[in-house]
């Protein structure tokens, strides 16, 4: 382009240089002065005129080029921008979750009498064979022994079924050897909450017992394991096996998205177990 645009200008020069040639023969034959002067002035016009219109339709061309180079780049940014904001936005939220599931751990923590010690949950069972189990950042230098109970801020995770020096195994309340001594909330009626195995059933319920469907399933405290009040589950469904009644109970702690617990710092040598 800047070839066309010089080789233009270089026409226009030489034109002009002829056409000054011309006049100053004017001047010199006075008589033919009108008729050359015309003459020039018509031959010089349409090629200074085509000149003019190339070079005009090049440069607009080249700028609206240019033009269009700033708009593409001015939206790479913008794109750039856009990203940036949505990556801020999705963090900010996620802190947002973190702080409000840290907040009701810090509630939990000041309820209970027994002192207690956050950890993350960094995976699950390691083994095929029991698969109601996950792992925890903590261990024996962090004061964790075998059969620590363990909860959420939502209510009871489990108890602590292995110990390393910096990690330990949490056999969780859907295991079928977990067992916790428990009542309903709304009557007080009692029950031992089993592990099945991906749920819970609340077992050995007197027949004429008042218990409803919807009703909060909290931990007993009487067999000195899971401290008193600590919420389980909710009864989703009653059936009765023979003498007694069995409630199928919903634990009220999501297990599968667990991210972090509190091991509370007590221990009991007689684990109530499901045989």
């Amino acid at each position: 382009m800047k070839f066309l645009k010089n080789r233009a200008v270089l026409i226009t020069i030489v034109l002009f240089f002829v056409s000054i040639q011309l006049f100053s023969l004017n001047i010199r034959e006075k008589r033919s002065q009108n008729f050359i002067s015309s003459i020039v002035l018509t031959i010089t016009y349409y090629p200074q005129k085509l000149v003019y219109i190339v070079s005009d339709k090049i440069l607009n061309t080249w700028q609206d080029y240019m033009d269009l180079v700033d708009v593409r780049q001015e939206n790479i940014r913008l794109n750039k921008e856009v990203l940036s904001l949505r990556q801020d936005k999705f963090e900010l939220a996620e802190a947002r979750i973190q702080n409000y599931r840290l907040k009701k751990l810090l509630d939990f923590k000041e309820s209970p009498s027994y002192p207690i010690v956050s950890a993350n949950v960094i995976g699950g069972s390691p083994s095929l064979l029991r698969k109601e189990v996950i792992i925890v950042d903590r261990g024996t230098r962090d004061g964790i022994s075998q059969g620590m109970p363990v909860a959420s801020s939502e209510g009871i995770v489990g108890r602590v079924l292995s110990v390393g020096d910096r990690s330990s195994e949490v056999l969780l309340i859907t295991d079928p050897v977990s067992a916790v001594d428990a009542f309903i909330h709304r009557t007080r009626v009692r029950g031992i909450v089993k592990g099945t195995g991906g749920g819970c059933a609340m077992e050995y319920i007197e027949q004429n017992s008042d218990i409803s469907i919807g009703d909060k399933v909290i931990s007993s405290g009487k067999e000195g394991f899971f401290p008193k009040g600590v919420i389980i589950g909710t009864v989703s469904n009653i059936e009765t096996k023979g003498s007694f009644i069995s409630a199928q109970v919903s634990p009220f702690v999501d297990l599968d998205s667990l991210e972090e617990v509190v091991i509370i710092l007590k221990t009991n040598n007689n684990i109530v177990l499901n045989e």
